[in-house]
């Protein structure tokens, strides 16, 4: 860092130090204050001073005009005189006693503004939650003089409507003849035979309608985390604290206990949306969470290992798979016999291949006959395992012809190579090596074939295939960035050996643009082609 230029002035009260900023943009620009220190970074420069005597922290501040930093620095009660001098003159030690002291000040204060806030939002919680109580309370009270209101209504106009109805065949209409306000109900009577019919044509008989049958209804209120009434929810916000907050929910005294227990629940729900989203990162933090609110949750445990399996990540899903079939209470979760049967055979597949993502064939092997002794008809399973043998029967060919290479038969390792070719085709990383051996024994041209075709697979990747093995055979775009490197500078070196320079550069060059873009290290290459060009 560069020490930076100022100017200082001083009164009774303050000391104002101007700064040029030269340029620097304000964004860049970082002030700090103590009470006997002064420090200001803007890269490239640095300013940090020891003052004479005490300021007050809160009282100063800083101030940006037409590319010019003002501080103004408040001098502390008993100082208010002028210093003379704006650093503090004095011995290493005594220097560096007043500057811990003022950091350790400085820091002892930033820690009492932060309990002071953290006391603040505490406060502020409590009080909005009392205030949503309190408005809740008063909610209720209303709906329930209401109702009450309505009853007393309802009640009065029946009263009024049964007092005004006339009684048919009673001639009295003096209500001081009724025993109350009520109306008298006649249930049936029976015309005798030869009496007269009434003369008003109004019917003596009156069948009453039967009972209503009883019917029991059960109703059902949506659970809710939050002790607010549903009207008062914003469901988008309410998300969003969820989601920011799953794993210290229990802890909240804002949500409600009893409903908690549901979070791993509603946590699985957003973890299998993101996988089936294809964002197996965020899968992978909702299931864990999902996890810490209940571990014993077999499938959360299997879809994170098979997030893992996706992001490459061979020893996460190795763990999570072995954990899933160490767990005893299967039946308790997967009560159906088939689908726990199935259950289990996809999660010995998924670690059979996080197995071999590992270059552990053997217990890779053993993962998938387990799978296929629980199902024999799964034809899946049948190739993934002859899929599974020729892999390892080059990658052992393939340990070989290392082994011979690193002797210095480069003919025979050559041939071992071919073979690890041909039982496993297109097998890059004995094609690679491959290559390395022709440049070792002279022989450019082939060297160049085989750099050529290993680009080439480089980069169009591997075609869709049905067979779960092959498709995890693709490297990662980190490794195929340094092997592309690594065949670029050996097809530039056997292009060399045929006095083919300007190919050999076009090599080289976009050799230094992949290492670029995977950030590996290019001082090797650049030193390449700057010897490469003065030979041409």
């Amino acid at each position: 860092m560069l020490s930076g230029k100022y100017t200082w002035t001083e009164t009774n009260d303050a000391i104002k130090v101007l700064i040029p900023l030269k340029g620097v943009s304000p964004k860049k620009v970082d002030v700090f204050t103590a009470s006997t220190i002064l420090k200001v970074a803007y890269s490239p420069f640095l300013i940090d001073l020891d003052l004479h005597a005490e300021i007050e922290v809160e009282k100063c501040r800083a101030v940006l005009k037409e590319g010019t930093l003002l501080i103004h620095l408040a001098k502390k009660d008993g100082n208010h005189v002028l210093w003379g001098q704006l650093c503090f003159e004095g011995s290493a030690d005594e220097t560096k006693q007043r500057r811990e002291k003022a950091l350790q000040d400085r820091q002892e204060q930033l820690k009492q503004q932060m309990e002071k806030l953290a006391a603040k939002k505490a406060e502020d919680e409590r009080m909005v939650f009392q205030q949503h109580m309190e408005l809740q309370c008063k909610e209720q009270q209303r709906m329930d003089d209401a109702k009450a209101m309505e009853r007393k209504n309802a009640e009065e106009e029946m009263y009024k409507t049964f007092s005004e109805m006339k009684i048919p065949g009673s001639s009295s209409s003096n209500p001081s003849d009724r025993s109350s306000n009520a109306p008298e109900m006649i249930v049936s009577t029976e015309v005798e035979k030869g009496s007269d019919p009434p003369q008003d044509g109004l019917e003596d008989s009156y069948d009453l309608p039967p009972p209503r049958a009883v019917v029991h209804t059960n109703f059902k209120h949506t659970q809710r985390f939050f002790k607010t009434p549903a009207r008062e929810s914003a469901a988008k916000q309410e998300q969003e604290f969820l989601v920011k907050n799953r794993s210290n929910l229990n802890k909240n005294a804002l949500l409600n206990v009893d409903k908690v227990d549901d979070v791993a629940v509603w946590l699985k729900a957003k973890g299998d949306e993101f996988k089936a989203c294809g964002d197996y990162s965020s899968a992978i933090n909702a299931y864990s969470d999902a996890l810490n609110a209940d571990e014993s949750m077999i499938e959360v445990l299997a879809g994170r290992a098979e997030c893992f399996l996706q992001h490459r990540q061979g020893a996460n899903c190795i763990k999570d798979c072995l954990e899933v079939l160490a767990m005893n209470d299967f039946e308790s979760q997967i009560p159906d016999v088939n689908e726990r049967m199935q259950f289990e055979k996809e999660t010995r597949i998924r670690l059979g291949m996080a197995y071999c993502l590992s270059k552990d064939y053997d217990n890779a092997k053993s993962q998938f006959e387990e799978a296929r002794e629980l199902d024999q008809t799964d034809k899946t399973v049948q190739e993934s395992i002859l899929c599974l043998m020729g892999l390892m029967e080059a990658n052992k060919l393939k340990v070989e012809a290392d082994q011979l290479y690193s002797g210095g038969n480069f003919s025979e390792a050559s041939h071992v190579y071919t073979k690890a070719i041909d039982v496993e085709s297109p097998f890059l990383p004995a094609l690679i090596n491959r290559a390395a051996c022709y440049l070792a024994m002279q022989d450019p041209s082939s060297c160049i074939e085989d750099s050529s075709r290993a680009l080439e697979l480089l980069s169009q990747g591997r075609q869709p295939t049905s067979n779960i093995l092959e498709s995890l055979q693709d490297t990662d775009s980190q490794t195929k960035q340094k092997w592309k490197v690594t065949v670029l500078c050996r097809r530039a070196a056997a292009k060399r050996l045929e006095n083919d320079g300007n190919a050999a550069l076009e090599d080289l060059a976009e050799a230094l643009k992949h290492a670029k873009q995977g950030s590996i290290d290019t001082i090797e290459i650049e030193q390449e082609i700057a010897s490469l060009r003065k030979g041409i």
